[in-house]
């Protein structure tokens, strides 16, 4: 009899404990907040342009892991080419490639350039050659260099204009996978016209994005409410299963 004696005073003790600790009930709620960073905004002077491990031609392709806008303050075009667009630089003839540094301000009027070449307006080739020069000249390239650079596009580029193949989107991230398209291909290469680019400065300061990023689809589970109470804590010392075990 003195081992259940021994239990039964183990159990007075206990509840004497929970009374004199008063009987207030403990709720502890947990609840999942999801954390998704913050999309940065788009730059007036990116360098967007990322290497990957394949080629096109013996040469190196790039695409862009950010949104690179550009505005042609003669045309007033804003000019917008998307994230994960795949360039080459393919639209200038070889003799022309030597003036093309990855590196230098020359390869981000030529990422423009292969973007216009890539949608291929009808009509608009020479538009997109004189575009290619005057941001070149705007990105610090020197005008001799500049000037052979356009010529070089003018005289051999027309069969680069237009190629279904250069509609190329690729995830840095996922260079494995050749991503589809984020839209159909636009007939015309500008998302839309600032005279004289007036505006465009504080357009794109302020975070504007040509073609939106789409928020990732995040499942929030249900708050879980766990509700303690000091019975509850008797119970996981009594010195036999408050249930019996399944089988």
């Amino acid at each position: 009899m003195r081992p259940i004696k021994a239990a039964l005073l183990t159990v007075s003790a206990l509840v004497a404990t929970a009374v004199l600790a008063g009987c207030a009930t403990q709720t502890h709620e947990t609840v999942y907040i999801p954390v998704i960073a913050p999309t940065p905004p788009s730059s007036l002077t990116p360098q967007p342009a990322v290497l990957f491990n394949q080629t096109k031609a013996g040469r190196k392709l790039f695409t862009l892991d950010a949104e690179f806008p550009y505005c042609d303050v003669e045309t007033g075009k804003v000019i917008v080419v998307p994230r994960w667009y795949v360039t080459d630089f393919a639209s200038v003839p070889w003799y022309g490639q030597s003036f093309i540094d990855p590196q230098g301000p020359t390869a981000r009027a030529a990422i423009v350039h292969d973007w216009l070449y890539a949608v291929g307006e009808p009509g608009k080739r020479e538009e997109a050659d004189g575009i290619f020069y005057r941001a070149m000249i705007k990105y610090g390239v020197p005008s001799f260099q500049a000037g052979l650079a356009y010529q070089a596009v003018r005289t051999g580029g027309e069969k680069g204009y237009g190629l279904a193949g250069d509609w190329w989107f690729v995830d840095p991230k996922r260079q494995d996978l050749r991503q589809p398209p984020p839209f159909p291909k636009p007939r015309t290469g500008a998302v839309r016209i600032m005279p004289r680019c007036v505006g465009f400065t504080a357009l794109i300061q302020t975070g504007w994005r040509a073609y939106p990023i789409q928020a990732p689809t995040v499942v929030v589970p249900p708050p879980v409410v766990v509700t303690r109470t000091p019975l509850d804590q008797v119970k996981e010392r009594l010195p036999w299963p408050s249930a019996k075990p399944k089988r």
